[in-house]
């Protein structure tokens, strides 16, 4: 495994756009332990199949979910 590869750390940025509010999660079922289906607006089934590699976004009527990498 190269340097760099060791040094990136999945990351999952959930923006509420109710609030405003900002979180960051390692993992999409990390994600559902905090918050709701109903505060997402999606089901964690249906976000797993949704963000698969880097990059990839999804936008619900109340939140917008990012999947990024998190350099150390």
């Amino acid at each position: 495994m190269e340097e760099n590869q060791k040094k990136m750390v999945k990351v999952i940025h959930v923006h509420l756009l109710h609030g405003h509010k900002n979180y960051y999660f390692g993992s999409v079922s990390a994600v559902f332990r905090r918050l709701s289906v109903a505060e997402i607006g999606c089901t964690e089934n249906y976000l797993g199949h949704v963000l698969t590699h880097e990059g990839m976004q999804h936008f619900t009527g109340k939140a917008m979910i990012t999947r990024s990498v998190l350099l150390r």
